[in-house]
């Protein structure tokens, strides 16, 4: 018997990693007008966010649906598995009430799940976290544990470089959005509770990198710590902001 570690697209893992660490993904769907891709299967990150400049209206998501799940873990439960299932935030999709039908169809203790209450990186940190332990021979119960007392410590930042996208979702007026562009102002997010939240603003990237260091430096003892930095069509910036971490 051995233990599957499931996750969702939303994770951001690479490609490259989530072969190598035999992670099982299932990918939510990403809906541009009347066009439907399975997110990291016929959509990479590059063309969606290619796509997503050339559309007036921001693309939406449909959620992994209850009967998705119900194939996926019921293919390692046939074989005697167990199942370890970490997902988006609840308050973000319903990926993970979805997980949650499934089980209840499959009426199996052997299922395991972890509502994240994060999204991209911060999923994908607990997801190869979960990984590791099962590899050095960590009990289904032990990794739970252990999931559920660190996502209550993981601190997620994200910098808004762009205005734009916020305006197209109505986040912002069209007049506030060019203000801000043009002021360089670049807001600061988190996730508090599952949720998506403003926490702070800055003049400029460089102001933004340091305003995010300041908040960790109070916040955490960054100390034998995982340190996760993704980007989003950014890597010269995310190069810059390594720099500055090292």
């Amino acid at each position: 018997m051995t233990i599957k570690i499931v996750t969702d697209s939303t994770c951001d893992l690479p490609k490259n990693l989530i072969e190598e660490l035999g992670i099982n993904l299932v990918p939510l769907k990403v809906l541009f007008s009347e066009e439907i891709y399975r997110d990291g299967i016929d959509l990479s990150a590059n063309k969606f966010y290619a796509k997503m400049s050339q559309y007036k209206e921001l693309p939406t998501t449909a959620q992994v649906n209850p009967g998705e799940f119900t194939e996926e873990f019921g293919k390692y439960i046939e074989n005697g598995d167990e199942v370890i299932g970490i997902f988006i935030s609840a308050k973000l999709s319903g990926t993970y009430n979805s997980a949650v039908m499934a089980k209840e169809t499959l009426e199996k203790e052997n299922i395991h799940l972890i509502d994240s209450q994060s999204a991209s990186f911060g999923l994908g940190m607990l997801v190869i976290e979960a990984v590791r332990m099962a590899k050095q021979g960590k009990s289904a119960q032990e990794i739970v544990q252990w999931l559920e007392a660190a996502k209550e410590q993981m601190v997620f930042y994200g910098i808004i470089d762009n205005l734009n996208n916020l305006k197209k979702g109505g986040r912002l007026s069209s007049s506030s959005a060019f203000a801000g562009n043009l002021l360089g102002i670049k807001p600061v997010i988190s996730l508090k509770d599952g949720e998506v939240v403003m926490i702070g603003k800055a003049r400029g990237q460089k102001k933004a990198f340091s305003w995010v260091l300041e908040d960790v430096k109070n916040k955490v003892d960054l100390n034998d710590k995982m340190i996760c930095l993704a980007h989003a069509a950014a890597p010269a910036e995310l190069a810059e902001f390594k720099q500055i971490i090292l």
